[in-house]
């Protein structure tokens, strides 16, 4: 699977995703680039701007739930 799938599959799970942890678990060192993959697939993702205990303001990545109806 590639890492957009993974990356996917993880998100859709309701797991959330820094660019540290996409490292981590997927071994890209470009999540944002693969988030913008995913959005331009029409994937809706949100984007948390969220302090790391380094002091560095980071994205967290997480699906949006879209209500229907």
């Amino acid at each position: 699977m590639s890492q957009c799938g993974e990356i996917l599959t993880w998100l859709e799970a309701g797991n959330t995703l820094t660019p540290a942890e996409a490292y981590q678990r997927f071994g890209t060192l470009a999540c944002h680039s693969r988030i913008a993959e995913l959005r331009a697939r029409g994937n809706v993702i949100d984007c948390e701007l969220v302090r790391v205990p380094s002091g560095k303001t980071v994205g967290r990545y997480s699906m949006l739930k879209v209500a229907y109806g």
